[in-house]
Order: structure tokens, then C-alpha cells, then sequence
């Protein structure tokens, strides 16, 4: 599921969310006990705790956080020994928390005031608990006991009401007198002091009094329903109580947030908020201090009837701030896993659920609370805040970033100091590394690029996996900003995303791609004395015996994309001797490609594993088949295919409109997109006629010798067309670069309504000057490119500037040094 689901995930982690209701924090050496962080339970029960399910998976979870060992005895040395401030902030910082809303009306033994927790959350408020405010004045010691009258208290009462912005109550009887209500408080005042409103009358009164100040305010009232007040009678606290109320028109326009899930009445909870517009709903409490699969129900649960618009997140922490990371942690856990659920049972489309999870942690808080302009507008505080502690046996993690010219690199960062600075602050990097050219590490000419300017790699720890063929190391790629947080206008991972906001912000669509990988698998042999790299075998296409050879190392491979949750549809022997091919399934333009960096680092390695070199390089023998990186691409809208044509909208191509229009834009900018997909002087070597390789500037219905084919695999009409493939992008192409410039040159085809030209249906070089040929050298697309302002409008000046300056380096070196291209074995 995770892989499956894998931008659902990312999401779910990456939002910043607003804590919509917790308690104080206490000092380290407080007389609260530490083991009440697991439960609510007090005396002898609480003794129990430690043999609950929430116990001991919580307990881990810390443990993990705290990098020590999972005992109680060893958590609570851990806390006394870092300190309350040390332990906050990373139980904040792992929680990704923008906004805590706390209710400070249960004291603790030495609680922390609101005040200091501001140091810990961008933004802090206040919840009234009135209950502990209605307290609060009579015990104070400024009034006269023998002068309460039911008129000033309510008078005094609803003057601090009105003072603080948030409110919690509990169950009401709409229709309780003053007069009943004083009497109330007559006798809550003669138990003596200090005085505990326990008068249900005057309870009800008081919340009548106080939702009708809420009311007039536009803000919400916080209602403890179903368990997590040890005071209510559970019974008595299923929400379905809260009828009269809702069916008051006093109350008609009131705010009711539902807490703790009202577990275990969720589902009734779920009903009330599908038939009355007051009521929202809270899961925090229920959430983590559940099992895995009760946490699970609670939110299904909820979910059943209930608007996505009216369910909400908070961590219910209280007292210590672990509360606070299991809360989200769990939160974010069981979120993710409702969600997919979800999306497999057909309820929601994948971009629906990332919406739900946004909506779930952040938005509806923030609007209900009315928080716009007091939270930071980022959805992605800390996007990858949740992953804070080192696994096990792990020494060194990698952070990997792609240059211009599609070099992988990598810096290399011993892992505590990963996990304790790096994560998020990520580490430095000269600006001339995009400027560097796969022959020389220094900024080629032309770049604007110099030895002058740092930027930050930051680690997409969404892209973090432990290494397969090196199991002490981790990998993680990398985001190149200004500072953390702000991009870099050159980050090729921020241009493909960039592109795909586009896409999706205008037309509502998202483009997939699937690669098909093709290399050499090259052998070192000892002839005359002399070392020299031979192909691994001498095999035909799709030989049997080629991959009896090469089946130890294809597993191994195959073995590692699946721990990583990449896809592999076939594998086989290609044309070339010693010749491979890997296709991968479809994935969103940008998980695609962040797939092909790994499936390329995980075909070198392993093969270096088994004493061999891997080589993707487009013409590692002129007298041998090239080797492409064919992209196989398609429109997708809420989960559905649209550039397959269908009833609605079909073309008598075979695909939709739409699609017509986005592979016309694409069709036209292809001249200069081969300056992205086809980068060095070698990539031309490969793209000759007669060869597969897409030669000629046409497209065709399944016709391999031109560079843009549809194709309609098995079970679709043959009529239709699903996808169309590009057989110009090869090895040595930077994968972000390559799909942004696509998606630009697509994007363009769709506000400009272009179309295709005539499909060419057999040989084009059988059709003379009828046909035209793409750029023969890398200096033609070079030109095409720098003349293509919409491309370079919409991928933007400062990039394709370093882009083509890099590439003009490259061309003029290795045509003035013939046999330079075959190092590149080395690096591609």
C-alpha cells in the first residue's frame, strides 16, 4: 500500500497541522506521573497501563524518537537527563505541528504556562474550559460567598466569557431556569471551598449561556463527548444527547466540535454531522490511546457519514510532550491508512484523498478556528519532520542530487548527524554545480553559474530507503533551495513540479510516465596481457540463454526496486550483445522520475556487485544497437486515463481531444526538447534511421521508427490509443529536466489548441523530403532550443540558460575529442 500510494503518503507526512485541542505541558520533575502519558486511568488502574496495547506500541515509538532502548525506566532517565526543553522540541519538531489550540483549565502539578509553549509552535491559543472559569470566580477570593446572586454571577461569568475566543462544555438541558440554575450554584457554593461546580443545572446553564456567546461570535464550542472524562457518566456522553440543542433555533447557526472521535459512538457522531450543519468532529484521544485496528475503526467510522469538510485532527496532548508526537504520529498513520482504503474501495480518487488529508490536518481547523493569517500559509512546514531518528544498524546516508548533465552525485553524512541536523537544514553545495559538464567538474561557460553562491541540498526524506546492496547506508534524494524552504530556480526536481502545478492548477491533470530502460552489461577480460571490457554475452533479442546468464543479477535487481516499492512490468534481453532491458509501470511525472534515478543506481551497483559495469549510454559501440530510455506517457484526471479517447471526447487518432492537444504541443517543441531528452553529442549517434530510434520529425499509430508512437496495449479497443511513447529520451537524460520540458511543450499545445499533423504509417525514411529529420547533432537541438521562447517562458531563462551552456560545452569538447565519448561507460 505504501508504494501503491506512495504521493498519498508523502502528503499525509508533509502537512503542518493545526492541533486543535491540547493541554499544558508540565516541568520534567513534576508529581505527575510519566506513566499517565499512556493513559487515563489514576491509582491502581493506572498500575495496569503497561499491559495495554496503546502501552506498548507507544513505548517503541519513543523509544525510537529518543534513539534508546524501549523501557520506561530508560524513557524517564532519557527525559530527565536532555530536559524539558530539549525533549519538547523534538516531540514538536517530529509532531510537524503549525498551530496548538490549548484548553488550560486542568491544572497539573507545576504546569508549563501558555506562554512557554509559544516557543515550540508557530502559533499558540487559547481554549476556554468553562467549567474552570465558573470555578475560577467564585473562588476568588475578591468576592463575598453570602453575596453570589445568580444575576452577578452570570453578569461577572459572561464578561470573562467574552474575553477569550474558545470554549468546551458538555451535556445541556436547553430549558433550565435561572432560578433552577441558581440554586445550583446556592449549593455548589455551601460545599465550602474550594468550590467544584457539580449542579447540573447550573452546568447547563452556563453552557447555554456560553453557546450563545460563541454564537454571536461566529466561533466554535469544543464538547467532550463519548470517553476521556473519567468525571462523565460514559452513558450519559453519547452526542445523540445533544438533539435539543441542535434542534434549538437559538442554535441553529452555533459551531459544536465533537471530541475524542465520541468514541465509542463514532458512528453516532458521524450521523449528527451528516444531518446538522453545527456539529464537527475531532478524533484526538481516541487517537493514539487506541489499538492499531480501534484507531482504524474510530476513523472509518467517523468517515461514513460524515463531511471530509467537518472532520478534524488533533493530538489531545497533555502534560508531556510525547503526547504530542504520538498523537500526530499515530494520526498521520491511521490517516494514511483510512484514506488508501478508501481510494482502493473506489470512495476516493488518489488526488481526492490528498485533498481529504490536507483538509483533515490543516484546512477545515484553520477555518473553523478562523486561523487564516495567524498560521503560516505553507501547508509544509516540515514536510518530513515525522522520520527523526536513525534505524538500526545504519552508518552513512547518502543525499543524492542530479546535475544538468545528468551526473549522480552525492554528498555522504554519518548518520546521527543526519538525523539530528541534516534532515532538515540540509547541507551546502556551490552553485557551479549546475553548471558542471560530464567531462570537467568545474561551471562550463555561458552558464551564468560561477564558483561564487551556496545553495542547500535538502533531503526529500519521502525518498528515503535503506540500500539494498549496502545495507549499513541509506539514500535519500535531495532538493536543491535558496535557504530551507525557498527553491531554487535551477532544482530540476523543482522544475518538474513546477510544470505539473501548471498542469494541474489550468486543465486538472496530471501526466504519467513509465520508462523503459535499456543498458549494456559489459565484462572485464584479460587479452594479451591486456584488460579490456567485452559484452556479457552475444545473444539475440529476447534470447533465452541471454537471460539464463544474466538471471542471478536480474533478481537481485529486481529483488531491490521491490524493497524500495518500484514497479517492474518485464525485463529481457535486448538487441545489442549484452544488452538489457528493465520497463517500469507508470507513475506520476514526478515519482516517475525520482523511480529512474534509483533504477538507475540500482542496476550500476548491483552490477558492479557481481564484478560487471552497467552502462546506459546511448551509443557505447558505434557498431552496436543504441540504447534508449523510451517514456511511455499519458493524461490522468481523478484517477482516470483521458488521453485515451472515449464516448465523451475521442479523436479519429484514438485519443481524446485533450490528449490530441497535449501530444501536439509536444509533437512541435520536439526540436528542442532532444536539447533535454537526447544531451550529449553520443545521443545523436544512437537516433539514425532504420534503427528504432525516432529519427525523423512525424508520430505514428504503433510505428517504431517514429519518435513519438501511440500505442494500445492488450485489452483496449483497437481504435483507441492509451498512451504515446518517446523514443528519443535516453540514459543520460536528467529525468526532471527531460519530463518539465514535456509537460511545458504540452501545456502549450493545450492553451494554443494545436493538432497533430497526419500520422506517418510506415518507414518515414521511405518518404524522401516528405518527412523531415529531428536534429541530426546535438548543436541543432541546441539551437532550437535557445530560439524557443515558449519553452524557455515557461521552464525559465536563469535554467535553460545553465542548460544550454552546459550542453554547448559538451558538444564542442567531444567533437574535437573523437573517442572522449567512450569514458562516459564510467558515469552513464
Amino acid at each position: 500500500m505504501e508504494g501503491k500510494y506512495r504521493e498519498l503518503r508523502t502528503a499525509v507526512d508533509a502537512v503542518a497541522a493545526v492541533d486543535g485541542h491540547a493541554h499544558n505541558l508540565v516541568d520534567i520533575d513534576s508529581s505527575f506521573p510519566f506513566l499517565r502519558c499512556f493513559s487515563e486511568a489514576e491509582g491502581h488502574a493506572l498500575s495496569l497501563a503497561p499491559h495495554t496495547l496503546s502501552f506498548k506500541r507507544s513505548l517503541r515509538d519513543i523509544a525510537a524518537l529518543y534513539n534508546c532502548r524501549a523501557s520506561l525506566e530508560e524513557l524517564e532517565n532519557h527525559r530527565k537527563s536532555s530536559g524539558l526543553l530539549s525533549i519538547t522540541a523534538k516531540c514538536f519538531g517530529a509532531a510537524n505541528i503549525s498551530a496548538v489550540l490549548i484548553d488550560d483549565g486542568i491544572l497539573f502539578d507545576k504546569m508549563c504556562d501558555l506562554e512557554w509553549h509559544k516557543s515550540f509552535a508557530p502559533a499558540v491559543g487559547r481554549i476556554l474550559r468553562i467549567e474552570h472559569l465558573a470555578e475560577t470566580i467564585l473562588n476568588d477570593e475578591a468576592y463575598d460567598t453570602s453575596r453570589w446572586t445568580m444575576d452577578l454571577f452570570t453578569e461577572t461569568f459572561l464578561t470573562r466569557v467574552k474575553s477569550y475566543p474558545f470554549l468546551s462544555g458538555l451535556q445541556i438541558d436547553t430549558e433550565v431556569s435561572k432560578a433552577d440554575a441558581e440554586k445550583g450554584l446556592l449549593a455548589d457554593l455551601n460545599a465550602g471551598r474550594p468550590v467544584r461546580i457539580k449542579n447540573k443545572s447550573l452546568i447547563d446553564f452556563l453552557f447555554i449561556c456560553s453557546l450563545e456567546v460563541a454564537t454571536s461570535f461566529d466561533l466554535p464550542m469544543q464538547v467532550h463527548t463519548g470517553f476521556g472524562d473519567k468525571d462523565l457518566d460514559l452513558r450519559q456522553s453519547n452526542p445523540l444527547h445533544l438533539r435539543k440543542v441542535l434542534e434549538d433555533k437559538r442554535f441553529s447557526k452555533s459551531q459544536i466540535v465533537l471530541l475524542h472521535a465520541s468514541y465509542p459512538f463514532s458512528k453516532e457522531a458521524s450521523y449528527l454531522a451528516s444531518v446538522y450543519s453545527q456539529i464537527y468532529l475531532d478524533f484526538g484521544l481516541a487517537v493514539p490511546k487506541l489499538s492499531v485496528q480501534g484507531m482504524i475503526a474510530s476513523l472509518k467510522e467517523l468517515l461514513e457519514l460524515a463531511p471530509i469538510k467537518k472532520v478534524m485532527f488533533s493530538s489531545d496532548g497533555y502534560a508531556f510532550p510525547e503526547t504530542f508526537f504520538l498523537g500526530a504520529k499515530r494520526a498521520r498513520e491511521v490517516v494514511f491508512s483510512v484514506l488508501a482504503t478508501a481510494c482502493d474501495d473506489g470512495d476516493l480518487t488518489l488526488p481526492e484523498a490528498i485533498e481529504a488529508a490536507e483538509d483533515i490536518f490543516r484546512r477545515n481547523s484553520l477555518q473553523l478556528y478562523k486561523l487564516h493569517g495567524v498560521v503560516q500559509s505553507s501547508i509544509s512546514l516540515n514536510k518530513t519532520s515525522l522520520i527523526t531518528s536513525p534505524p538500526d544498524g545504519i552508518a552513512f546516508v547518502r543525499i543524492i542530487w542530479i546535475d544538468t548533465s545528468a551526473q549522480h552525485r552525492c554528498r555522504v553524512i554519518p548518520v546521527r548527524r543526519f538525523y539530528e541536523v541534516v534532515k532538515n537544514s540540509g547541507v551546502g553545495l556551490t552553485m557551479a554545480s549546475m553548471a558542471m559538464t560530464s567531462f570537467c567538474d568545474g561551471p562550463a561557460d555561458g552558464t551564468n553559474l560561477t564558483a561564487v553562491g551556496e545553495i542547500r541540498l535538502i533531503p526529500d526524506l519521502a525518498t528515503k530507503y535503506r540500500i539494498p546492496w549496502a545495507s549499513q547506508e541509506e539514500m535519500v534524494l535531495a532538493d536543491m533551495q535558496i535557504r530551507p524552504g525557498e527553491a531554487w530556480e535551477y532544482c530540476p526536481r523543482n522544475c518538474l513540479r513546477r510544470m505539473s502545478k501548471i498542469l494541474k492548477d489550468e486543465f486538472n491533470l496530471e501526466m504519467n510516465a513509465g520508462f523503459e530502460n535499456e543498458f549494456y552489461l559489459l565484462k572485464n577480460v584479460t587479452r594479451d596481457g591486456k584488460e579490456q571490457l567485452v559484452p556479457f554475452d552475444k545473444t539475440p533479442y529476447c534470447s533465452t540463454s541471454a537471460f539464463d546468464a544474466a538471471s542471478p543479477i536480474l533478481q537481485e535487481v529486481n529483488s531491490a526496486l521491490e524493497s524500495m516499492d518500484i514497479s517492474v512490468e518485464q525485463l529481457h534481453a535486448e538487441s545489442g550483445q549484452g544488452q538489457f532491458e528493465v520497463s517500469l509501470g507508470h507513475n506520476e511525472s514526478g515519482l516517475a522520475a525520482d523511480n529512474l534515478i534509483y533504477v538507475r543506481e540500482v542496476i550500476r551497483s548491483i552490477a558492479t556487485k557481481h564484478g560487471l559495469l552497467a552502462t546506459f549510454l546511448p551509443k557505447y559501440r558505434l557498431d552496436d544497437i543504441g540504447s534508449g530510455s523510451h517514456v511511455h506517457l499519458s493524461l490522468w484526471e481523478s484517477g482516470k486515463n483521458v488521453f485515451m479517447g472515449s464516448e465523451a471526447s475521442k479523436t479519429r487518432h484514438g485519443m481524446s481531444e485533450l490528449g490530441e492537444k497535449f501530444m501536439a504541443g509536444v509533437y512541435y517543441h520536439l526540436p528542442s526538447i532532444l536539447a533535454f531528452i537526447a544531451p550529449l553529442p553520443n545521443s545523436y549517434d544512437r537516433i539514425q534511421p532504420n534503427t528504432w530510434s525516432g529519427a525523423y520529425h512525424c508520430w505514428g499509430k504503433e510505428n517504431r521508427e517514429a519518435p513519438m508512437r501511440t500505442a494500445c496495449p492488450p485489452g483496449v479497443s483497437r481504435d483507441l490509443v492509451s498512451n504515446f511513447e518517446i523514443k528519443s529520451f535516453d540514459g543520460c537524460a536528467n529525468p526532471y529536466l527531460g519530463l518539465a520540458s514535456i509537460i511545458a511543450a504540452g501545456i502549450d499545445g493545450l492553451r494554443r489548441n494545436l493538432s497533430l499533423p497526419e500520422p506517418v504509417e510506415t518507414n518515414p525514411s521511405d518518404h524522401g523530403s516528405d518527412v523531415g529529420r529531428l536534429p541530426k547533432e546535438l548543436h541543432e537541438s541546441i539551437e532550437a532550443l535557445s530560439q524557443d521562447t515558449i519553452l524557455i517562458k515557461f521552464l525559465g531563462e536563469e535554467l535553460v540558460t545553465a542548460v544550454i551552456g552546459v550542453r554547448q560545452a559538451e558538444d564542442y569538447y567531444y567533437r574535437k575529442n573523437k573517442d572522449a565519448f567512450k569514458e562516459l561507460i564510467y558515469q552513464y
